[in-house]
């Protein structure tokens, strides 16, 4: 290990500077940088002049292919040493790269468009580039990695074209879980098919049994019924009496039902208020 050879300087550059030595050497670059590294080499003879820049070819290891780089000579008090700050190669400004021009050179260029990087070689992709073309159409991306969805709401298109979190309201509901409900009351006649839309409804039912005195009997049905709507009577229980249902008359909250008798007050009718669908 150590210097194979060393040339201080170029014959017949005298007076050019800064001169340029050449060093040829098995030692590392830690090794080479340590201070009075040419300390012995100046106690054997060995001159610069400075300013002087060497070219030195270094090795990892004594088998390892050389690498060559520029140190400064530099002389600090009984020391002779290759400054390891210097060995900066050929100038290139700070973040820049060197890319091969249209005419095969080597040239000075700073690195833009998507990929950014730092002096240090650190790359980033810069703000706003990536688009729809960028994704790969197998990427699946995780569902994780999208923007938080408020619990049970769902994305929807706005006025602007954008997907934009809602939650979901009007006749249907959904849940977390994905489960749908319809609301209450929501269901309209109007939608409801042409072949399953009712004429009529039914509007009230129930079952009576007769007070007797006449024929004729009043059953009050409350907010239940109206003058337009009709009434189906069926006679489930005729009484003691035998009677059986002549017709019925519906009139604003009364149903008057006709007997064929006096039913007196043992006879069963259930009855049907029906009102016309709307």
């Amino acid at each position: 290990m150590g210097i194979i050879s060393i040339t201080p300087g170029q014959t017949g550059l005298v007076d050019v500077l800064p001169s340029i030595a050449y060093i040829n050497t098995n030692d590392t670059v830690a090794e080479v940088t340590a201070t009075g590294y040419l300390n012995k080499e100046v106690a054997n003879g060995v001159q610069f002049s400075l300013p002087c820049i060497a070219v030195v070819s270094t090795k990892a290891t004594p088998t390892a292919v050389p690498q060559v780089g520029w140190y400064e000579v530099q002389h600090v008090g009984v020391n002779w040493s290759l400054d390891a700050g210097s060995n900066t190669g050929i100038a290139l400004a700070n973040g820049h790269i060197f890319v091969g021009n249209a005419s095969n050179l080597a040239a000075d260029v700073a690195m833009t468009g998507d990929v950014l990087i730092s002096n240090a070689g650190v790359t980033s992709i810069a703000t706003g580039v990536i688009v729809n073309a960028d994704i790969n159409a197998a990427a699946a991306i995780a569902f994780s990695k999208l923007a938080a969805l408020t619990s049970g709401n769902i994305l929807v298109g706005s006025a602007g074209n954008v997907p934009t979190s809602v939650a979901m309201s009007g006749d249907i509901t959904i849940s977390n879980a994905g489960l749908t409900a319809i609301g209450a009351g929501k269901v309209l006649l109007a939608m409801l098919g042409t072949g399953i839309a009712p004429s009529a409804v039914i509007k009230f039912m129930s079952q009576a049994t007769t007070v007797g005195g006449a024929a004729a009997e009043a059953i009050t049905v409350t907010g239940a019924v109206g003058a337009t709507d009709r009434a189906f009577v069926q006679l489930v229980a005729p009484g003691s009496n035998t009677v059986s249902v002549s017709y019925a008359v519906v009139t604003d909250n009364t149903l008057t039902v006709t007997f064929s008798g006096n039913p007196g007050n043992d006879a069963v009718i259930n009855y049907q208020i029906v009102r016309a669908a709307a």
